[in-house]
């Protein structure tokens, strides 16, 4: 995998965010590289992400997608304009939703939340090699 690149991506803060975030994210990482493993994974975890910036953001401020990567690991950054961090949720196994967070925590290697002056910025780290 190349090291030390970044890309980004605006969105509009609606229902489609999630699967062009997705879509998107998806042929960045082969272009450099990642392993098909990490590609899957950060796509899974890249659309829990946006939706949650869709579903508790400001569908007028949008949202921020980027993706960075240096040595083996890969980045992913969701920024929107609300404040508050995601809670992470413990599912019942009947449950039809709300896991979004959950599966961040239990799947990425790192994850965590950046608070700014218009907003928040929600990250995860994948291991990619």
């Amino acid at each position: 995998m190349r090291t030390d690149a970044r890309a980004e991506l605006r969105l509009e803060a609606d229902a489609s965010a999630p699967h062009r975030g997705r879509h998107w994210v998806v042929p960045v990482l082969r272009a450099h590289d990642a392993p098909e493993s990490a590609v899957d994974l950060v796509e899974l975890l890249t659309s829990e992400v946006v939706t949650n910036a869709v579903k508790y953001g400001s569908a007028e401020h949008g949202i921020v997608l980027s993706v960075g990567w240096a040595d083996s690991r890969v980045t992913v950054s969701v920024s929107d304009a609300n404040p508050s961090a995601p809670v992470v949720h413990r599912s019942d196994p009947e449950d039809l939703g709300g896991r979004g967070m959950e599966l961040v925590e239990l799947l990425a290697e790192s994850w965590g939340v950046e608070s700014h002056a218009d907003g928040k910025t929600v990250w995860f780290t994948v291991h990619a090699s």
